[in-house]
């Protein structure tokens, strides 16, 4: 769970998956069939969490990416594997 702030409100965002990727990544994917203020805001906060996640280094390597189409997801998939 995720807090983030929005409209000046306090809300809880659950990630819609979280991936083991071979290379030991652990990849957060949120798939959107459309985009809005609030979806941008919950980005904003999960950039946040995962650039603290990393500079701790205790959890290992985390990334994360948006998928507005499902034929997004092998792409998104691979770009992550490889970095």
């Amino acid at each position: 769970m995720i807090n983030y702030v929005y409209r000046g409100i306090i809300h809880k965002y659950y990630p819609d998956f979280l991936i083991k990727l071979n290379n030991e990544k652990t990849l957060i994917l949120e798939v959107k069939g459309k985009d809005d203020q609030q979806n941008k805001t919950k980005r904003e906060f999960l950039n946040e969490w995962i650039n603290a996640v990393n500079s701790d280094g205790r959890f290992g390597k985390w990334c994360w990416s948006v998928s507005f189409r499902t034929s997004d997801v092998k792409d998104i998939l691979n770009k992550h594997s490889k970095e």
